[in-house]
């Protein structure tokens, strides 16, 4: 039996964020944890209000942009669970809901980067999370995986191979790799509101998706200058 057709995509994957803009680094962990954690989905959870960041465009122009990114792109979905929700977003929350409404069996994956890891003993109510999903964190490159001592105490018991994630509903964490991409939204703003330079630009058509890149120029995006 071929080795492809025998794995078993099952459940979601949540990758969280601002996207403003989405960009292909955000694509790139997208198909990277569906291939590594064996997902049927993996979804663009947009934060509309998060707590830990500022946002420059509106939620309704961040997701049309991630609607332009994901066309024709198997496995990835919008969720807008958060964007509904009133006041600060916090994940936990995010959790609780999306956990109510999906059957009990279904795996959900919170995907997360190795600097969120490193920080989610900030995070409300952390302990917890595990309780309604699991954890994949993908290491970029040769990042060092450097945790907290309680973080890693309580994670020692729950890490499991990322290829077996979604053999349970939640409480599981796995740790994967992935190439490095440069993509950065903070990047791509700044240069988006400079005169053109061609290294820029070479960088711009690298990092965006054309739909994306048509909207942005379309709508005047980001202090657009050209």
């Amino acid at each position: 039996m071929n080795l492809v057709s025998a794995r078993c995509f099952r459940g979601i994957g949540l990758l969280g964020g601002t996207f403003d803009p989405i960009h292909n680094g955000h694509l790139a962990i997208a198909h990277a944890a569906r291939s590594a954690l064996n997902l049927a989905w993996v979804d663009f959870l947009l934060a509309p209000n998060p707590w830990q960041k500022n946002v420059v465009t509106s939620t309704s122009v961040r997701a049309a942009m991630i609607q332009e990114a994901i066309k024709g792109e198997a496995g990835l979905r919008l969720n807008l669970s958060e964007v509904f929700r009133k006041g600060l977003t916090y994940t936990i929350d995010t959790l609780q809901v999306l956990r109510s409404e999906v059957d009990s069996s279904t795996p959900i994956v919170l995907i997360m980067g190795m600097d969120q890891w490193v920080n989610l003993t900030t995070w409300r109510n952390w302990r917890s999370l595990t309780n309604y999903a699991s954890l994949a964190v993908f290491n970029r490159g040769d990042e060092d995986i450097i945790a907290p001592d309680e973080l890693s105490d309580w994670a020692a018991e729950k890490i499991v191979p990322a290829s077996r994630i979604n053999s349970s509903a939640c409480g599981s964490i796995s740790f994967f790799r992935m190439p490095r991409h440069d993509a950065s939204s903070t990047a791509i703003r700044a240069m988006l509101a400079q005169p053109r330079r061609l290294d820029n630009a070479i960088k711009l058509e690298q990092w965006l998706p054309y739909g994306v890149a048509s909207y942005i120029h379309s709508h005047g995006l980001y202090g657009l200058q050209y």
